[in-house]
């Protein structure tokens, strides 16, 4: 007698693992053709549990459908039973002259036309222009628009100024921009104040010559050769300098050589 294991263990596993039961059958019996003829007939039948059958074994998505057969329906006339009238086309010849003839003649005028350009149109009071359209297209006109009394705002004078409340009180209005005087043609402003930077009397002013000359020139960079040019030239002049106010006659006289020894 042939031992296998499998024979000892299949009945335990089925017993302890009842949700593999169905893949381990699968497995023993996988070479067994009618096993897989039965699996087969058992995918193809609708009132089989879905879950219970393999991926593989399941049918194609959109497998039995079937496209259904268009009827053909004959086409039915809406305007069977009614008389149509044929209106007879115009002649090309006929449109094209009358075509022409409106570009190159002038336009009949109508006798309303006539009527209405012999009535006065209005004008308007501000601009003195005719009203030819609705008035709210006119009033948004610029001509109109400029014709009109505007607002002005307020004056930028300090109210607490003095001089402005003595104006103020003879009658003068700084809102109105009109100028000093009975007429109002005065000056509106009041004087720029300019800063004074010279010792010149009022209304006096300098000539030109003298203000060309005293002009200077804006001074140029030096080079490095007469930078030590000049700085030599200070460095002589500096010990000049000083040997004049702190030298002795009679020591540099000696220090020459010029001096007595005995």
């Amino acid at each position: 007698m042939i031992y296998n294991p499998l024979q000892v263990r299949q009945p335990r596993i089925l017993e302890e693992l009842p949700f593999f039961k169905h893949h381990l059958q699968l497995q023993l019996n996988l070479h067994s053709p009618g096993i897989m003829q039965r699996y087969r007939e058992d995918a193809s039948d609708e009132s089989h549990d879905e879950e219970d059958i393999p991926l593989h074994y399941k049918r194609a998505f959109g497998a039995g459908l079937k496209r259904q057969r268009v009827e053909f329906v004959p086409a039915q006339d809406p305007d069977a039973g009614t008389t149509t009238t044929i209106t007879p086309a115009k002649s090309t010849d006929t449109s094209i002259g009358d075509l022409y003839a409106s570009i190159v003649l002038k336009p009949p005028q109508d006798k309303d036309t006539k009527t209405s350009e012999e009535e006065p149109e209005e004008i308007c009071p501000d601009c003195k222009l005719p009203i030819s359209s609705t008035s709210q297209p006119h009033e948004a006109s610029f001509a109109h628009q400029v014709s009109l009394t505007h607002s002005h705002p307020p004056s930028a004078l300090d109210r607490s100024r003095m001089g402005l409340k003595a104006l103020k009180s003879q009658g003068w209005d700084p809102d109105a921009r009109r100028g000093l005087g009975r007429e109002g043609e005065g000056m509106r402003y009041p004087i720029k104040v300019v800063a004074k930077e010279d010792t010149l009397g009022i209304g006096a002013t300098i000539p030109k010559e003298i203000q060309e000359k005293k002009k200077e020139e804006k001074p140029r960079p030096l080079n490095r050769k007469e930078a030590k040019q000049l700085a030599a030239k200070e460095r002589q002049w500096h010990e000049r300098l000083q040997g004049e106010i702190y030298g002795r006659v009679d020591v540099e006289s000696y220090l020459r050589g010029k001096g007595d020894d005995g």
